[in-house]
C-alpha cells in the first residue's frame, strides 16, 4: 500500500515510475459546467510520461472497472464533489475493490480523492454541496487513513476560513491541513508523513 494524497502533482513523479499505468476518475466533477482543473490533472500526467487509462464511474459497468483495476499501477481520483464521488462509488458497489486495490497497489487522491479516503466525510459539507448526491444515505468512506483531510488551506481565505470552523465543530476529528503545495505520504505500514513539495 501507498497513498499518495497530494494536490500537487510533481510529488508523483517521485513514487511511481514513468510509463506507469495510471487509471484516471474524474467523476467527482462531472456535474460541474468548468471541469478545467480536473483536465489540467488529466494532461499533467500525461506530459509526465504515464499512460492513462480513464475510468469513468457513472458511465462503466463495474466489471469494465475491475478489469481496468486489474491493469493499472496506480489509480489517480481526482477533485470536485466529495459526496457524489462517494455516491458513484457506492452505487457500482465499489468500494471494497477500491480498498483492495489501495492495499497493494498505489492510490492517489487530490481534493474530493483525498477526502473520499479517510474514514467518513460528514465534516466536509461546508466545502462540498451534499445535495448533488441525493442518493448518498450515509457518508462513511474508503477509511484508507485514520485521519481526516482539509484540502486547499491557504490556498484562499475561503478554504482557509472554512478549515478552521470545520476544526473547531469536530473535535474528535485527528485534521491535517493540506495545502496546495504539500502531499501526505502513506507508507505500507499505515505511518504518514507530510512533505512539501515544489
Amino acid at each position: 500500500m501507498k497513498i499518495l494524497l497530494s494536490l500537487n502533482k510533481n510529488i508523483i513523479k517521485q513514487y511511481i515510475p514513468q510509463n506507469s499505468k495510471i487509471g484516471f476518475v474524474p467523476t467527482a466533477s462531472e456535474l460541474e459546467n468548468d471541469r478545467w482543473y480536473m483536465e489540467k490533472d488529466r494532461a499533467d500526467l500525461i506530459k509526465m510520461n504515464y499512460n492513462i487509462i480513464d475510468i469513468e464511474i457513472s458511465k462503466e459497468s463495474k466489471q469494465e472497472i475491475l478489469e481496468k483495476l486489474d491493469i493499472i499501477d496506480a489509480i489517480f481520483i481526482a477533485g470536485g464533489n466529495s459526496f457524489y464521488l462517494l455516491q458513484e462509488l457506492k452505487n457500482k458497489k465499489i468500494i471494497e475493490d477500491l480498498i483492495k486495490f489501495a492495499n497493494n497497489k498505489t492510490y492517489i487522491g487530490t481534493s474530493a480523492g483525498a477526502c473520499i479516503a479517510c474514514p467518513k466525510i460528514d465534516y466536509i459539507k461546508k466545502l462540498d454541496d451534499k445535495s448533488q448526491a441525493p442518493l448518498l444515505d450515509n457518508y462513511e468512506a474508503l477509511n484508507l487513513v485514520d485521519f481526516y483531510v482539509l484540502p486547499h488551506y491557504k490556498s484562499k481565505e475561503k478554504y482557509t476560513k472554512l478549515a478552521d470552523e470545520i476544526e473547531k465543530e469536530y473535535l474528535n476529528y485527528d485534521f491535517i491541513k493540506l495545502s496546495n503545495e504539500q502531499a501526505i505520504i502513506v507508507d505500507d505500514l499505515g505511518k504518514y508523513s507530510i512533505i512539501e513539495t515544489q
